[in-house]
C-alpha cells in the first residue's frame, strides 16, 4: 500500500493550508490534498535538496474543486543515506505556504515476521461440532419473558372478540370481531419477529 502525505486545504478560511511539519518515508508515496472549502489552485514544488531523489509526478500546479481530494503521486529514488528537503505547498498565488521537511531515507528490507502469542500454546482437538443444551435451543424458538404478557394479552383478546361474535351474532359485531382478531395476529406476528 503506497504511504500518504495528508494536507488540507480551505479546512479554516480559503486559501489555509494545514500539514504536519515533518515527513519520513523510504519509498513512493502519495500527496493527498483534500479541500474542505472552495475550489482551489495549489501549487506543489519540492527544493533542490529534495528534488534530487524524489519528484512531483504532476506539472506542480494543480486545480482541487470543491469538496474533492486529489492524489499526487510523488516518485522518490531509492538512497544509501538519509536525504532531507523542503516539499512546499503553496495556494492563493503564493498568498499561503507551508513547507513540509521531507527524510527519505535508505529503504528497509524488513523480512521478519510478526509472529501471535497464541502460536506459543499447543492446539486443542476439535471433536467436531457441539451441539449448545436444550434451554440454549428451546430461548431461540420461544418467546422472552418480556413478550409472554403481550402475547397473553392478545390471545385473551381473541377469545374475547371471538365470544361476543358467536353470542350477539349481527353483522356489525362479527366484522368488528374480524378486525380485532386480524389486528391482533398481526401484532403478534410483528412482536414475535
Amino acid at each position: 500500500m503506497t504511504p500518504v502525505l495528508l494536507v488540507e486545504l480551505n479546512r479554516g478560511a480559503l486559501h489555509t493550508v494545514e500539514a504536519p511539519a515533518e515527513f519520513t518515508i523510504d519509498r513512493s508515496f502519495s500527496l493527498e490534498l483534500r479541500n474542505h472549502g472552495e475550489a482551489v489552485h495549489a501549487h506543489v514544488h519540492a527544493d533542490d535538496a529534495l528534488s534530487a531523489v524524489a519528484r512531483v509526478d504532476s506539472d506542480g500546479n494543480i486545480f482541487v474543486e470543491q469538496g474533492a481530494t486529489h492524489s499526487v503521486p510523488i516518485g522518490v529514488e531509492s538512497v544509501d543515506s538519509p536525504v532531507t528537503g523542503t516539499l512546499q505547498i503553496a495556494t492563493g498565488y503564493g498568498s499561503e505556504t507551508v513547507e513540509i521537511e521531507v527524510t527519505v531515507e535508505p529503504e528497509t528490507d524488513d523480512q521478519s515476521v510478526d509472529v501471535d502469542e497464541t502460536l506459543s500454546t499447543p492446539q486443542t482437538e476439535d471433536t467436531g461440532p457441539s451441539k449448545p443444551p436444550l434451554t440454549d435451543r428451546l430461548a431461540g424458538v420461544l418467546p422472552s419473558r418480556r413478550t409472554l404478557p403481550v402475547l397473553g394479552l392478545g390471545l385473551l383478546a381473541i377469545a374475547v372478540a371471538i365470544s361476543v361474535a358467536n353470542a350477539v351474532q349481527t353483522p356489525a359485531v362479527l366484522i368488528g370481531a374480524g378486525v380485532v382478531v386480524g389486528a391482533v395476529l398481526v401484532a403478534l406476528v410483528a412482536l414475535l419477529r
